[in-house]
């Protein structure tokens, strides 16, 4: 049984900023809903919205070639969101 949600912690690599990004399997219309907490404020309330598995590809990719640490890798980030 697959998992309904992937995360993924990003890190600057200076250390000065990070994220945490909860993913939810893309819905009909292929929509990938997000959360995402800052390293600013982990205990707040996240930011909310929806992306497209390309946008969400987009994201990863600048993050991975601007050297910031993924706790996932973006190939398996996205296999599991283009998973049947």
């Amino acid at each position: 049984m697959m998992q309904d949600t992937v995360t993924v912690h990003a890190s600057h690599p200076d250390g000065h900023e990070g994220y945490v990004l909860l993913l939810r399997r893309p819905d009909a219309q292929g929509r990938v809903s997000w959360r995402e907490w800052s390293s600013d404020d982990y205990v707040g309330p996240p930011r909310e919205g929806s992306w497209t598995v390309d946008e969400i590809e987009q994201r990863l990719q600048e993050w991975a070639r601007g050297g910031w640490k993924l706790s996932e890798s973006v190939h398996l980030v996205l296999s599991w969101l283009r998973a049947p």
